[in-house]
């Protein structure tokens, strides 16, 4: 009895020992349980990710007062253009499109779908359901408060309030709710939508490798520049590349719509209409724009693009309206600028009257020395390829197309060096060219002395400031000479 003494007792005490492991044991579960159960309780007033509000597929909003008392810091919106811009009343027509009321007539963008269909479903981030007081989210002073009424007849008020301390979103009160929303910011820019992001503001966008038609005239303009395609003389001899014809300020010389690219057209990215300044001008001359500064038109096959330019608003801005319009907008300068700073010198070819064989009846050359040389052409003659392969005449000797080609090429082939404006021409011509086309008409070239190494050229009467090389003229008189030599 007494040897089995000590084992009962060592059983008594592990008993002992399991028994105080269990009770810790389960206190624990349960503290941990007590934690858990505490913790849903702390939380379950902020539940993510939920749609707080939603206009259902067959309720339409018919009328949106949107009153704007401070633009919130975050969201990507651009300024109210004016004051007047704090408040905004939507309302949905008869014919289920939107309007703005006081600019009925403005043509509304792409936006106000998205302006919308923002107040349609609001989706909160976080619902605080136990709150403090509105003070302590902005919600008495609301940023803004939306007025929305339903096609049903029910009404919605929509608030926003402060910034969350971690910026990612504003606190948001909806009227049917005793709930604080956090709404994030990029969701919550649509609604702080001012006329600058609702009203359209759009241009045509031109296929620049195909442009048509170019003019830029205006009241500060020195020259007038207008440019249009010829169809007729839409392909050089040789090649079927596109060309427009000069009109102004020189008649007659060929552009590529490539060369206008790299130059008057460079900037056309950034012809856009960038920010509204006045909707319903009453006085655009303080824009200069009563008379425009400059009228810039471009065409293409499709799309005419057309802009009234005015004066400079800053560095960077320059005003401008629609031609038809009374709203006032800005234009980034630096589209502009190649516009209607541009060199006539840049992107012309620079021949002084590039006229395709195809098109000529004969050419007369008279010198002031006495020479002459009339060159013509025979009855029609053309290859199956389309070249024009009608026998020459000069000076009463025939010449076939390869044997008359140098000189031809010669011929039509003189370039100026540069363009003199405002030069005085004075004396008798050293060299007269007359071109008569197959259509009759008739175009003249006379070349004045500018100096001793060059000349300078009148076209059909008009002084075009064109300084043609004396020593190339030699070359092509001397060619002619060539040709009609005795022997």
């Amino acid at each position: 009895m007494k040897k089995k003494l000590p084992v009962l007792i060592g059983l008594i005490v592990l008993l002992a020992v399991l028994s105080a492991v269990y009770v810790i044991y389960s206190n624990s579960e349960n503290e941990d349980e007590t934690a858990v159960a505490e913790e849903e309780e702390e939380t379950s007033d902020a539940n993510s990710s939920s749609v707080v509000f939603k206009a259902a597929d067959d309720i339409d909003i018919t009328e949106i007062r949107a009153v704007r008392n401070e633009i919130p810091d975050g969201l990507y919106i651009y300024e109210p253009y004016d004051l007047n811009d704090r408040e905004l009343k939507i309302y949905l027509s008869d014919d289920d499109s939107y309007y703005i009321e006081g600019y009925e007539t403005c043509v509304l963008g792409e936006n106000m779908s998205g302006y919308i269909s923002g107040f349609r479903s609001v989706i909160a981030e976080t619902e605080l359901t136990d709150h403090d007081e509105l003070s302590a989210y902005g919600l008495d002073s609301p940023k803004g408060e939306f007025y929305l009424t339903l096609s049903d007849g029910s009404e919605v008020v929509i608030s926003v309030g402060n910034a969350t301390a971690d910026k990612v979103g504003h606190y948001v009160k909806i009227s049917d709710s005793d709930s604080v929303y956090v709404v994030v910011d990029s969701l919550l820019s649509s609604w702080f939508y001012g006329l600058n992001d609702l009203l359209d503001k759009t241009l045509p966008e031109l296929n620049l490798e195909e442009i048509t038609f170019v003019s830029v005239v205006g009241e500060a303009a020195e020259k007038d520049l207008l440019m249009s395609y010829e169809e007729e003389d839409s392909s050089a001899e040789g090649n079927n590349l596109t060309t427009l014809i000069m009109h102004n300020p020189v008649s007659g010389l060929v552009v590529y719509p490539y060369n206008l690219q790299t130059t008057i057209l460079s900037g056309f990215s950034q012809l856009k209409l960038c920010d509204i300044v006045e909707i319903g001008a009453k006085d655009l001359s303080l824009y200069g724009l009563d008379e425009p500064q400059y009228e810039l038109t471009f065409i293409d096959t499709e799309t005419v693009f057309a802009l009234d330019i005015g004066y400079s608003a800053d560095n960077t801005y320059t005003y401008c309206k629609l031609p038809e319009g009374d709203i006032v907008y800005t234009t980034y300068t630096a589209g502009v600028d190649p516009a209607v700073n541009y060199n006539i010198y840049e992107f012309v070819e620079r021949f002084v009257n590039l006229q395709y064989r195809r098109n000529i009846d004969n050419v007369s050359i008279e010198t002031s020395d006495g020479k002459n040389y009339v060159l013509s052409f025979g009855e029609d003659s053309v290859n199956k390829e389309g070249v024009d392969n009608r026998v020459a005449d000069l000076n009463g000797k025939q010449y076939e197309r390869t044997e008359i080609s140098d000189f031809y090429q010669l011929l039509v082939g003189i370039v100026f060096e540069r363009i003199e404006e405002n030069s005085e021409i004075t004396g008798e011509p050293g060299m007269t060219i007359s071109y008569t086309l197959l259509d009759g008409s008739v175009s003249t070239d006379k070349y004045f002395d500018y100096d001793s190494n060059y000349y300078i050229v009148e076209k059909d009467g008009v002084s075009t400031g064109f300084i043609v090389s004396k020593t190339y003229v030699s070359r092509m008189l001397t060619k002619a000479a060539e040709l009609t030599a005795e022997g």
